[in-house]
């Protein structure tokens, strides 16, 4: 959401994603609009809206509504939740390829804007010629890049398959953003020699460590204070606020100290807790 996106451009992100939205829920509520998708005009940007969609004009009504405040959208065919794939969104779109190229081909024709981006997150087959389809098929259509996340739908721990990436970035001539158990700047660099990628995405990584792409091992505690800061800014609610404060410091508190933080229950403690032990 806008606090984080904002902390993390603080510390090396190009590129950032809003968190994985139901199109046919933002174009028929007002309520869920509101709730789901809030910019600025100060530095958020370039920002990608990611849709979880199964019908290409609805689709493309939630692209015309974030056209004018973000810079593309995102098609999610890699979400493995099981909700998601029970209504036929996320990870199953990338067994219908057909339908995957009829969704960007209408984006492209109804979106007049030319510097708007349209690409796709995907999780990969078991067998890679079908992957290596899919994307051909994409790339035909438009699509601007294709972000890769290197496990299929039945994986979650299991090591990500890089090698798949590379085959992948070989097969199409549009940029190729990896995705998979990034943890470190270092990590990042080398998912990038492996696979040849255009570039790295991250996400449970940075909720760790926001800083991850400035070079920092760990979330330094001017990170935290940015946070703090930003979050008091935004009016962050107390539960957001707070579980991403449990990430950030996962690796620097004791589990004692875990014990004791991660059941405040209010942002005065929070605070009073991080100005006690850390002079935050």
């Amino acid at each position: 959401r806008l606090a984080f996106r904002t902390l993390v451009r603080k510390y090396g992100c190009d590129l950032c994603y809003t968190p994985m939205i139901v199109a046919a829920d933002f174009v028929r509520s007002a309520k869920a609009r509101d709730s789901e998708f809030t910019t600025n005009k100060v530095g958020d940007n370039p920002l990608i809206v990611q849709f979880a969609a199964k019908e290409a004009q609805v689709l493309c009504d939630a692209a015309r509504i974030v056209c004018p405040f973000a810079d593309g959208i995102d098609l999610n065919c890699g979400c493995p939740q099981r909700w998601a794939m029970a209504e036929g969104y996320g990870a199953c779109l990338i067994n219908k390829p057909e339908l995957v190229r009829d969704m960007v081909r209408h984006v492209r024709n109804q979106i007049d804007s030319p510097g708007f981006s349209v690409s796709i997150k995907i999780r990969i087959h078991e067998d890679l010629k079908r992957t290596v389809d899919l994307c051909q098929k994409a790339e035909a259509t438009g699509v601007s890049w294709i972000t890769v996340h290197g496990r299929n739908v039945e994986e979650r721990h299991q090591p990500v398959h890089y090698d798949a990436i590379k085959v992948i970035k070989e097969s199409v001539s549009i940029p190729i953003v990896a995705n998979g158990d990034i943890k470190t700047l270092k990590d990042a660099e080398n998912v990038h020699h492996l696979t040849g990628a255009d570039g790295v995405m991250v996400a449970r990584g940075l909720l760790a460590n926001p800083a991850m792409f400035a070079g920092y091992e760990e979330t330094p505690l001017k990170c935290i204070q940015d946070w703090v800061n930003i979050a008091l800014e935004h009016g962050t609610p107390f539960t957001c606020f707070h579980h991403h404060l449990m990430y950030m410091m996962e690796r620097i508190t004791s589990k004692q100290e875990k014990k004791v933080f991660n059941v405040l229950s209010s942002t005065s403690a929070v605070l009073d807790y991080l100005n006690d032990h850390y002079g935050v």
